[in-house]
């Protein structure tokens, strides 16, 4: 048990319940797709991970331009994330509002039934820009949650929908951000959490300016970035004591694994927070198998570890490894 103060946080990326998942559901039941990874998730006080589907019952999909894909899965596999310790995750993503405005709000509803916080999206602005809290063993997370993606998905003042918000206009969004961190520092986070689902897909680093983005953000207080979207992982950046995630990459989904990228082959993060400051972030490789994720095993491992310390290097920060896992030392970067 961790002593008073300290916390154990496991982040995640996109977790994808719709198509070939969803039937897999139906056939196994909603805890199938995370059942392998039980155990470590489990052992966390607290996960964290963007829900990139709508969990709804309906069938109306969203009505606005056409997209190439839809993402919707039962409600009951709500079920599933919080029977394995999702406590909070992010909506602000290109997926949530699939199946329209009644399909958001099904999630948000049997979210909030399951006990599962969520930032990011909501029945109109104000809800939409909400944050979420999660407090264990004394300590007390903060997220709030944006996506650059899918402008007509954007929440207004009357209608549902995420928090959007362009990127490329830098000062809008440094000014957006430090609003953000006071409403969260006034709310007694001791950790705020910037989530973002940005940037273009299939990357194996950000690009200069979500460095320089990430890290204004860090220096506007908050004290965690959790980048996702490229469905691939990114280095781990350590910036003044903080985290960085640029990309966490997929937890679970139906896609096609690309050759190239291996995009089955994924990492969870997990964030080892003592005393106030960030102590230690352990890397534990997953792989995408059969519509559910497992541990990584011989071979797997030592390829997806290999590939996190050179995205690492390259960001300045140094990944110890063994046979199983990674760490990164903070304090000795």
């Amino acid at each position: 048990m961790p002593a008073a103060g300290s916390m154990r946080v496991i982040f995640a990326g996109d977790i994808m319940l719709g198509r070939n998942v969803a039937e897999a559901i139906a056939r196994h039941g909603p805890g199938y797709p995370l059942a392998p990874i039980a155990p470590l998730l489990k052992a966390a006080d607290a996960v964290v991970a963007n829900l990139e589907c709508a969990l709804t019952g309906g069938a109306a999909q969203w009505q606005g331009a056409p997209k190439a894909y839809y993402f919707g899965a039962p409600s009951a596999a709500a079920r599933g994330l919080a029977e394995v310790n999702v406590s909070m995750v992010s909506l602000a993503n290109n997926h949530v509002l699939d199946f329209g405005p009644s399909g958001l709000r099904d999630t948000v509803a049997v979210l909030e039934r399951c006990g599962i916080g969520h930032a990011g999206a909501g029945a109109d602005w104000q809800a939409a820009r909400a944050p979420a809290f999660l407090r264990r063993q004394g300590v007390t997370l903060g997220m709030v949650a944006w996506c650059d993606r899918q402008a007509d998905f954007s929440a207004g003042e009357r209608h549902p929908g995420i928090a959007y918000l362009d990127l490329q206009d830098r000062d809008a969004a440094l000014a957006m951000f430090a609003h953000d961190v006071r409403r969260l520092r006034d709310a007694g986070a001791d950790w705020p959490v910037l989530s973002l689902h940005w940037g273009p897909n299939w990357t194996a680093q950000p690009s200069p300016d979500f460095v320089q983005l990430a890290r204004d953000a860090i220096d506007a207080g908050f004290r965690i970035v959790f980048g996702h979207g490229a469905h691939v992982f990114h280095g781990v950046d350590i910036y003044r004591g903080c985290l960085i995630l640029y990309g966490a990459g997929n937890l679970v989904d139906d896609y096609y694994v690309d050759p190239g990228w291996r995009n089955d082959r994924q990492l969870l993060f997990e964030l080892e927070l003592a005393s106030g400051m960030l102590a230690a972030v352990h890397l534990h490789p997953v792989v995408i198998d059969a519509m559910r994720v497992r541990p990584a095993v011989a071979a797997e491992t030592q390829t997806i570890l290999a590939q996190a310390e050179e995205r690492c290097a390259a960001l300045g920060t140094r990944l110890q490894r063994d046979a199983q896992h990674g760490r990164i030392d903070p304090g000795g970067l």
